[in-house]
């Protein structure tokens, strides 16, 4: 499967577990929409920082 998870990069560096399952990304207007392979859905204030394919990661960063 290829799904991933994502992670908010925190002030101190520390990534936090937003998301299991992500099969879905979305950013649009300051946002990024992640869809699970459930079809839950989280809105995260940021952007995407990098996505590393290989570990199945999102890594989402606040303003």
């Amino acid at each position: 499967m290829c799904e991933s998870s994502a992670f908010v990069l925190g002030k101190d560096n520390n990534l936090q577990k937003v998301m299991e399952n992500v099969v879905t990304v979305d950013p649009a207007d300051g946002k990024v929409y992640l869809t699970d392979l459930l079809g839950d859905q989280k809105i995260i204030d940021g952007y995407i920082k990098e996505i590393r394919l290989m570990d199945h990661k999102i890594i989402l960063a606040q303003e």
